[in-house]
């Protein structure tokens, strides 16, 4: 079925098994992104940005009583481009929650009170150790991945980041490596496809905001899957992030488990990660991020 919109899809809702116009979502709890913050904040604002017309067209769906808006993950990332200290993380949720409850006051907010704020912090903390490898990794990464590579230099570098995961204790996230291989891999030709190269936007200065940045995303997907979980509703996230709804749609039956340490990861993606493969090589390289990379 073909469906007109007055406006063009500004938002995405990205669901357990794909994605929907936030119009068609059907879960109650939504997990909101820091772009939903921002643009929730332009339209109280009375922005002239280019999409106001189409954000305020879609935005207004948020404005009903069957959602309840949660900005946990916008304030695990934090304003600074660097982790949030606690206290950060409280006025940072509350800033979100304040925005949010401006521009949609039909919508619920998720009430959080000083026990809710220890254990969503909680989540930052117990990360912190694999967050500074993800850093670390995207960092020296980056260096590697300025410009889509010749044939006869892809071997090296895929070897200089196995080789780098490896070094680093805890190893960085799978996502994190995902994203940086799916750089090398990537359609020259299509590069509002490349999904891993629009994430970590790797470039000449690249710092750990810009690190900081990817991490917080690839983590949000994590973390929405962990979520999914959980007893009660499952959730949605809504994000106005291209790259993002595409790594998703990439990594879509990826799997989570309970295990006897809390929660197994089955990584499961598909070759929109690495569409430069012939089939035998994407074949090489999934044994080899099976065997050393993830």
């Amino acid at each position: 079925m073909n469906i007109q919109f007055h406006q063009p899809v500004t938002a995405y809702a990205l669901l357990s098994d794909g994605w929907l116009p936030f119009c068609f979502a059907p879960a109650s709890i939504v997990l909101v992104d820091r772009n939903i913050v921002a643009t929730a904040k332009s339209i109280a604002a009375e922005s002239k940005r280019a999409d106001i017309a189409a954000n305020k067209w879609w935005f207004n769906f948020f404005n009903n009583q069957n959602y309840t808006l949660n900005p946990i993950l916008a304030a695990l990332e934090g304003r600074n481009r660097q982790p949030p200290t606690y206290d950060e993380f409280v006025l940072e949720f509350q800033d979100a929650s304040e925005a949010l409850g401006e521009v949609f006051p039909n919508a619920r907010l998720m009430d959080f009170e000083e026990q809710h704020y220890r254990a969503g912090y909680a989540i930052s903390k117990d990360l912190k150790a694999r967050y500074d490898s993800d850093t670390q990794f995207l960092l020296c990464a980056s260096k590697h991945l300025l410009t889509a590579l010749p044939e006869k230099k892809l071997g090296e570098v895929e070897e200089a980041l196995f080789s780098l995961s490896k070094r680093l204790s805890p190893k960085p996230s799978p996502f994190v490596i995902l994203a940086a291989v799916s750089c090398l891999y990537e359609d020259p030709k299509n590069p509002e496809l490349n999904i891993g190269r629009n994430i970590i936007k790797p470039k000449e200065n690249y710092s750990e905001s810009s690190a900081h940045n990817a991490i917080s995303d690839l983590r949000s997907l994590e973390l929405l899957l962990c979520f999914q979980q959980l007893q009660g509703p499952s959730p949605i996230f809504c994000t106005r992030d291209r790259a993002l709804l595409n790594f998703w749609l990439a990594i879509l039956h990826t799997r989570v488990a309970r295990s006897e340490d809390g929660l197994e990861l089955t990584l499961r993606f598909n070759n929109s990660l690495f569409p430069r493969l012939k089939e035998e090589e994407y074949i090489a390289l999934i044994d080899r991020l099976s065997r050393d990379g993830l």
